[in-house]
């Protein structure tokens, strides 16, 4: 049986581990989302497969910054990754020459970040 310090100190690596992803993706969606892709991404099968990538980006955003903030103020963290999508797509617009913003980019990320507040709030529920 563990006791309360290692259950402590399990929590706080598990945090960290959270807290670098949380970093390391947020800086991978920034630099992905602001250099030139043309040529270099592969064509996918269906229609609109960039706005599921959208949601699934902002999904994993939302999903690894609420439990590096152990899962306080999820509503807040989803709002936050809302405004993060919007800068992007402004900031494509502003200092990229290729990429151009999107209002069903907004809403893709929007939407993913939505779904991650909801299964974050069913997971806390049944913790």
């Amino acid at each position: 049986m563990k006791s309360c310090c290692q259950v402590k100190t399990t929590q706080h690596l598990l945090e960290r581990k959270y807290f670098l992803i949380a970093i390391i993706w947020t800086l991978s969606i920034t630099a992905l989302s602001l250099i030139s892709l043309e040529g270099r991404t592969p064509s996918l099968a269906f229609k609109n497969t960039d706005k599921v990538v959208h949601a699934l980006f902002y999904f994993f955003f939302t999903f690894f910054w609420s439990r590096a903030c152990k899962n306080k103020k999820v509503i807040l963290i989803m709002l936050l990754a809302v405004l993060y999508g919007i800068v992007i797509e402004v900031l494509q617009t502003t200092i990229t020459a290729t990429r151009e913003a999107d209002f069903y980019d907004v809403l893709a990320n929007s939407l993913g970040a939505f779904l991650a507040m909801l299964v974050l709030k069913v997971i806390n529920k049944n913790l």
